[in-house]
């Protein structure tokens, strides 16, 4: 930094700043290279499991349509709160927020909406309110 006296009726000196660029070209170290490319090839994101739980056949069609609709939507939400998280520790930082995934989805789905935060008006909540995840009534094992 170079300093330059101002005049001498402003009793603060002025201070010119010169920029400094890199430290280390992009190209220069190996180790760096290494932790870039590292970096950028991230795990691909949690996708939602593609297994498809059987729905009851008791269901009536109308009830059943809205539920694998829930389905979808909270198995995709559970898949973007996730993918936020550090990859070895999506599980467990998942579980101190929101309680374990297939407590989630044991849970009826008023509830499971309402505790991952989605608004239950995607869904005809009425009809489904009272099942969980796998179409059973909520509570039954």
């Amino acid at each position: 930094m170079d300093k330059k006296q101002n005049a001498p009726e402003s009793s603060q000196p002025a201070v010119a700043v010169k920029e400094m660029g890199l430290v280390l070209q992009p190209g220069g170290s190996k180790k760096l290279a290494e932790i870039r490319r590292k970096a950028q090839t991230n795990l691909p994101p949690v996708e939602p499991t593609n297994v498809d739980h059987e729905i009851p056949a008791d269901l009536k069609p109308e009830i059943a349509a809205e539920l694998r609709k829930a389905r979808r939507l909270v198995d995709e939400r559970i898949a973007a709160i996730m993918s936020r998280f550090p990859a070895g520790k999506q599980n467990k930082m998942f579980g101190f927020r929101y309680g374990s995934v297939d407590a989630i989805k044991r849970m009826a789905m008023n509830a499971a909406f309402k505790r991952l935060g989605m608004p239950d008006n995607q869904v005809r909540m009425r009809l489904i309110a009272g099942l969980d995840y796998y179409g059973n009534e909520a509570g039954e094992a």
